[in-house]
């Protein structure tokens, strides 16, 4: 029980914080449009829609990825969809991060959300997520010109094996749910280089 309690702490500290800064900005943008100028309703306008877009689209990213079974991926496009406007969220909109899901099934869409999100984690300046489901595995392969975050990598390779990361636990959130929903399957995971390899 203190294990699923730990597990529902950070997740909830994880989600708490990627959408706290928009909903910050939210507030700033109604406080701003109650005493600003006429002039500022356009500046003001554009921050409002910015922040409830990639609100919007986190939100949904989340409600299917930690959610319960009533919410649920139905086809391989809304799979797709759905990620990708998740990833395009992160980051600078002028290095953002794409993706390229190859896989037969929606249905393994709890293994492969948390995965994406995770490995997403790994891209400093933009670059891709690439999901391949081959006969044996599912590979979530982290891939940008720039050099990834080593210090990420150190710390999903140090989770799985069950270490403690070096920095707030909670950041690993998606990961540790992973793992979590993988428990007594006999399903392994594990990474190789930039690349999470779930299955054999």
């Amino acid at each position: 029980m203190r294990q699923d309690i730990q597990l529902s702490e950070m997740i909830a500290t994880r989600l708490s914080h990627d959408l706290i800064g928009n909903i910050g900005a939210v507030a700033n943008a109604v406080e701003l449009l109650n005493e600003g100028d006429e002039e500022d309703r356009e500046d003001i306008g554009n921050i409002l829609n910015f922040s409830a877009k990639v609100l919007s689209r986190r939100l949904k990213f989340f409600r299917l990825c930690f959610g319960l079974s009533n919410a649920t991926v139905k086809t391989l496009d809304e799979l797709r969809t759905v990620t990708e406007d998740y990833l395009l969220t992160l980051g600078n909109p002028n290095l953002p991060i794409k993706t390229e899901i190859a896989i037969s099934t929606p249905k393994i869409y709890k293994l492969v959300m948390p995965a994406v999100m995770m490995m997403a984690d790994t891209l400093i300046k933009g670059g891709k997520i690439a999901v391949q489901q081959t006969e044996d595995d599912l590979r979530i392969t982290a891939l940008s010109e720039a050099p990834l975050n080593s210090e990420k990598l150190k710390n999903i390779a140090d989770a799985i094996k069950g270490k403690e990361p070096d920095e707030n636990p909670s950041s690993y959130a998606p990961l540790f749910y992973l793992l979590a929903y993988l428990d007594d399957t006999g399903v392994a995971v594990r990474l190789d280089g930039a690349t999470l390899i779930i299955g054999a």
